[in-house]
Formats: structure tokens, sequence, C-alpha cells
């Protein structure tokens, strides 16, 4: 069975800032797992596979095209920012895990990264809010994002796409003045 690959290696290095001196060979499983981990739970398991089975075939309807050149290769293209720095860091050998160093560069400082990685989540988790956005605003067009098989193994689509470290609810510091009326317009 071929995989279908939702954006071509012309078009990840004519829309992104990856060095074409990258061998694709490198980022390809990369590329898999973005598409199953990030756009797959956007479209939801039934969608998906229609749009992979006709990536395949060759025959991509119209609908579909849409999805996939103006929401889907985007997004792709920023899940492969946030997802490709470690890939591309460190290689598996033999003897272990080795880190590549090049001579004409000097490596990040930790801060650096998480600050990068926060900014190219929110950046990617922005793009696949666009996805499921067109989708529920287009819903009838796409009858298996509304209506999804209900086999155990379906993924269903996700209602938002951002995602965020902890929720404090609401007894957290910051409440509601309406929360506390013999607090309301008392200033002590």
């Amino acid at each position: 069975m071929s995989i279908a690959l939702f954006v071509s290696e012309e078009y990840l290095l004519e829309n992104s800032v990856i060095n074409e001196n990258v061998a694709y060979t490198q980022i390809r499983p990369t590329l898999v797992k973005v598409q199953d981990m990030h756009i797959q739970p956007a479209l939801g398991s039934a969608l998906y596979k229609e749009v992979q089975a006709q990536v395949v075939s060759g025959t991509v309807s119209a609908n579909n095209t849409t999805l996939l050149e103006d929401y889907i290769q985007p997004a792709i293209v920023q899940w492969m920012y946030f997802e490709l720095p470690m890939v591309l860091s460190f290689k598996y050998m033999n003897k272990g895990m080795d880190r590549r160093t090049s001579t004409e560069s000097n490596p990040m400082s930790v801060d650096e990264v998480f600050k990068l990685m926060d900014k190219v989540k929110n950046d990617a988790e922005w793009y696949t809010e666009r996805i499921t956005r067109y989708l529920q605003e287009n819903h009838a067009s796409y009858p298996l994002f509304d209506n999804p098989p209900t086999a155990i193994d379906t993924i269903y689509p996700n209602g938002s796409s951002y995602e965020t470290g902890m929720a404090l609810g609401r007894r957290g510091r910051f409440r509601d003045p309406l929360d506390y009326p013999e607090k309301r317009f008392y200033p002590f």
C-alpha cells in the first residue's frame, strides 16, 4: 500500500525555510507523522482516508483540492517546522545517537529553542484551526466530516486545534467579580 503524501518535496522546498540540501528521505517519515498526528485529528479519520485515497488514485475532487491546497498543505508546512528540529539535530547510528554539528553554525541555546518551538507550535495550531473552521463552515460539502462512521478506531474531528498546557478552571486566582456580589463595587 502506498502512503499518500499531501505535499510534495517541491512544495516543501518552495513554501518553507527547509534548506534544499536536506535529504527528502530524512524528512519523509516526519511528513507521514505530521499527517497522521496533526492533520488526521482535524479532518477526522473518514475524511482523511477519503483524501488519501483520492491522492493515491490521482483523482482529487474539486472540494478536496481546495481543502488540500488552501488549508492542509500550509498547515503541514507549519507542523514540519515544529517536528523537524529534533529529527534533523540527531542521527541514529549503530553506536547510538549522534548530534549533528556544523563548522559554519552555532547551536541555539535551550531558551532560544523553547521560544522558537512555542512560536512555531502556535503558528501550526493557527493553520490547523483554519482547516477546522473551513470544514465547519462548509460541512455540507464534506459529509464525512459531519457524519463519521462509528467504528472503534474512528478518529472524530477535533472541535478546536488549540492545545493548552494547563487549565485553571473557575477556581483559579483570577475570578469574575460577579462571583462575589458583596465585593462587587467596594475598592477595599
